[in-house]
């Protein structure tokens, strides 16, 4: 099991949030559906917890983005209820592939002008990881 976590501004981050080409150039199409729906404030929020969850799957896939993954290999998503979904494309499903990673939990939370998201690895079943002994048993 491997655990990402990010802290970010919304303020710092509002800028991306209102330049459209840098939002293309961040977010999927998907991504951006859900927070176009939104007033600017609650946009730029949204769009930042989003950007913090990228930032820590990132981290539990063991790189940081442009180090070998594009912002749109990893994209959030929500589910019925609004929990985050984690959906890996290309590069970022290549890294989890290779490290046996099942699927990607997370708990995204916003207070003040401050978001902080915690990423989780769920190892596929029957890998080292899923058997309580980490890469140290495959070892």
């Amino acid at each position: 099991m491997k655990i990402g976590i990010d802290l970010l501004s919304i303020s710092r981050f509002k800028r991306i949030a209102e330049h459209a080409r840098y939002r293309t150039l961040v977010f999927t199409e998907a991504e951006l559906r859900e927070a176009d729906g939104l007033s600017g404030p609650r946009r730029a929020e949204r769009l930042a917890g989003r950007f913090c969850a990228k930032e820590a799957t990132a981290k539990v896939l063991g790189r940081g983005l442009g180090q070998g993954l594009g912002w749109r290999d990893i994209e959030i998503t929500g589910d019925r209820w609004g929990a985050p979904q984690v959906t890996l494309r290309g590069r970022a499903r290549r890294l989890a592939d290779a490290r046996r990673i099942h699927r990607i939990e997370m708990s995204v939370s916003h207070h003040g002008d401050l978001v902080v998201c915690v990423a989780v690895t769920v190892p596929a079943v029957g890998s080292p990881a899923c058997a309580g002994g980490g890469e140290e048993a495959a070892a």
